[in-house]
């Protein structure tokens, strides 16, 4: 059975993180979790008497070559000779162009196997095409490694001891995704919420598998997010982007992945565009929060950005009557709405005007919806 890949278009999933964290054993877990033709390699430790001898890579279909092993010679990595020769012969076969829809996995891309440069081209062709590829990527003050760091389009993920079993269902959405997650953006007073809950009924009145939520969630993390922005708690904004991205940890470990993964529509209100946008606004790091929200939070098969002019949305939300919370000032809004004007492109989005009727909006999202694939 072929995968279900996501609408989103981003089909490049790179694992970094510390060395014992993990990332072989967590790409073999996702692999063996994928149905569909894969191609590649596995690269393990080869130890005698308890102790690691050097480096063997293990291709998907069996075959077994030696990468590196203990001694002197050229290429050398620490107290490892590389065997490029060999290393190349095997890993060039395996990751050779193969039917469409073929997963492509390589582990690793690091110091060793970069000395060939057959292999390094091989690579930059899989990063820059339309396959997908699911790869872990080793640290080094190395060129072409970091190359590959200052890359846009991948979807990073940071393994940790604390989430490496997470990341197994995180990443496998990624590659097979039986459901669908759209995603409400907007300044504050915009109306998506309101669009959100009526293409919710509508999808609910045709018999599919709805689930309609929000960020901040209704978790423990949600309901404190809300706490601190109802009463314009002075958190710096590195502790408001801790907050949510606790939250958005819980939310998609708990509700998002197993939903997608039983073929539901999931429509949420706000999400991580969200964190990029107002927490970027406040001058941290865009690339950081990117990464590290898109470790855990599945990419959106589509935004929704519902636009309305700033002077509009600040009308509205006078005329709820309610306290403001802390972003809702024309300053912080216009440098909000500034940053998700850049931040939309890198997204697969579609953009409806706030000041049309609700049900010509309703359309224009169920029209997208019904186009994703």
């Amino acid at each position: 059975m072929a995968m279900r890949l996501p609408a989103h278009g981003r089909r490049k999933v790179l694992i970094h993180g510390l060395p014992g964290t993990g990332k072989t054993t967590l790409i073999s877990r996702v692999v063996e979790d994928l149905s569909g033709p894969k191609r590649g390699f596995i690269t393990r430790e080869v130890r005698e008497g308890g102790r690691r001898i050097g480096f063997k890579i293990h291709t998907l279909d069996g075959r077994e070559a030696w990468l590196a092993r203990k001694g002197r010679g050229w290429p050398q990595v620490g107290k490892y000779r590389v065997f490029l020769e060999t290393f190349e012969k095997l890993a060039l076969s395996a990751l050779a162009p193969a039917e469409p829809g073929t997963l492509y996995v390589v582990d690793e891309i690091g110091k060793m196997e970069i000395f060939s440069e057959a292999f390094r081209h091989r690579i930059r062709e899989l990063l820059s095409g339309p396959e997908p590829l699911l790869a872990s990527v080793g640290y080094g003050k190395v060129p072409f490694l970091e190359e590959i760091f200052e890359l846009e389009g991948p979807i990073f993920c940071e393994i940790t001891p604390e989430n490496r079993d997470f990341l197994v269902n995180r990443i496998r959405v990624e590659f097979d995704r039986p459901g669908r997650l759209l995603v409400f953006e907007g300044l504050d007073g915009s109306g998506k919420s309101t669009l959100a809950q009526e293409v919710a009924r509508r999808l609910k009145a045709q018999g599919l598998p709805v689930v309609l939520t929000q960020e901040p969630s209704g978790g423990e993390w949600g309901q404190k997010i809300r706490e601190h922005l109802t009463k314009g708690t002075p958190l710096s904004p590195q502790a408001y982007a801790e907050l949510f991205f606790r939250d958005r940890w819980e939310h998609a470990e708990k509700l998002l992945i197993p939903a997608l993964l039983q073929g539901k529509i999931i429509l949420c209100d706000r999400y991580y565009p969200s964190t990029l946008a107002y927490q970027g606004s406040q001058g941290l790091s865009l690339q950081g929060l990117w990464r590290r929200n898109e470790t855990v939070a599945p990419v959106p098969d589509l935004v929704v950005f519902v636009d309305l002019p700033l002077e509009e949305a600040l009308q509205r939300i006078k005329r709820r009557g309610q306290g403001r919370e802390a972003f809702e000032t024309p300053e912080r809004l216009a440098a909000i709405s500034r940053l998700y004007e850049d931040l939309l492109p890198r997204f697969r989005h579609l953009r409806v005007f706030g000041r049309e009727p609700l049900e010509k909006l309703v359309e224009e999202v169920l029209h997208a919806l019904s186009h994703l694939d």
